[in-house]
């Protein structure tokens, strides 16, 4: 009796294993791109995946809430993080980026170059030092590759708006980026104001994409109808907190999106918002929110 339950020991040992390595082998060689707006409250998080490979754009006010949320997209047996984007230095963007650096591996962190004074921001920095993570700061006209075909554009900051930025002005240097997969787009804005995108439309920078995140979790204080009207966007995604204090997404912001004919998807409605792209060139689909 004792020899046949070792026996079933080792045969289901190996079947885990078998399980594992079959897991594993096949997320690697999977090349659907995902890009998740993740419901994290009153934040944002953005995980971006093909295969084995991630980018996590933002983390959040929560670091137990962001874990939760991977948990779900990101498979048991794989801890690593290929970049972490932190825009910038506001709780409600980088707070769980602080777990994540706890618990995962992540090869490099790239921030806007905004300094912030709170104890948050702080233990992001000592945490990145202390896994010895690589850091860069985001400038416009940095490519960040995923894959041979995933591409992530960075058009926002610039040097003169961080020599010139004020402490209490944080959002003007949002890490604003563009990510394309064939013919796909997608346009992630941080908490960028008015002034600062009429910077990006007078650079005429190719800005226009199928689908937007809406600045500032849908403040009056940005996404202008010239904005609106510059990217030209099918979809828009509000991260935004179930009634959160601050009147997000407000009814200028809405009216605005409804006048242009975009769809508006928001994470304290619909949870979740997923996006799967199976085959370059063919539009990405909206999958059912959680």
């Amino acid at each position: 009796m004792p020899n046949r339950k070792l026996i079933y020991f080792f045969i289901g040992t190996l079947l885990t294993f078998c399980l594992i390595f079959f897991g594993v082998t096949s997320n690697a060689q999977n090349k659907k791109l995902q890009v998740a707006f993740l419901d994290v409250g009153q934040g944002d998080a953005i995980l971006i995946s093909r295969g084995d490979k991630q980018i996590l754009i933002d983390g959040g006010p929560s670091g137990t809430k962001l874990l939760e949320k991977l948990g779900e997209y990101v498979p048991f047996w794989d801890r690593k993080i290929d970049v972490l984007i932190a825009t910038h230095p506001d709780a409600d963007h980088i707070a769980g980026l602080v777990d994540v650096l706890k618990n995962y591996s992540v090869d490099e962190l790239i921030e806007s170059g905004a300094q912030s004074e709170s104890q948050i921001f702080a233990a992001l920095k000592k945490m990145a030092e202390d896994k010895k993570v690589e850091k860069q700061i985001a400038r416009r006209g940095m490519k960040i590759k995923l894959d041979d075909d995933v591409q992530l554009e960075i058009f926002n900051p610039t040097n003169p708006i961080i020599d010139d930025l004020k402490k209490d002005d944080t959002n003007s240097a949002s890490v604003v980026a563009k990510l394309t997969y064939g013919e796909n787009s997608f346009l992630f804005t941080g908490d960028l104001p008015l002034e600062a995108e009429n910077q990006l439309i007078a650079a005429e920078l190719p800005l226009k994409s199928q689908i937007l995140k809406v600045s500032h979790h849908g403040s009056k204080s940005a996404t202008s109808l010239n904005f609106l009207e510059f990217v030209h966007s099918n979809d828009a995604i509000v991260s935004v907190g179930k009634g959160n204090r601050y009147g997000h997404p407000t009814a200028e912001i809405l009216d605005r999106l409804k006048k242009q004919k975009i769809k508006i998807l928001r994470t304290d409605e619909s949870g979740d918002v997923i996006y799967n792209c199976d085959v370059v060139g063919d539009k990405c689909e909206l999958a059912t929110a959680k």
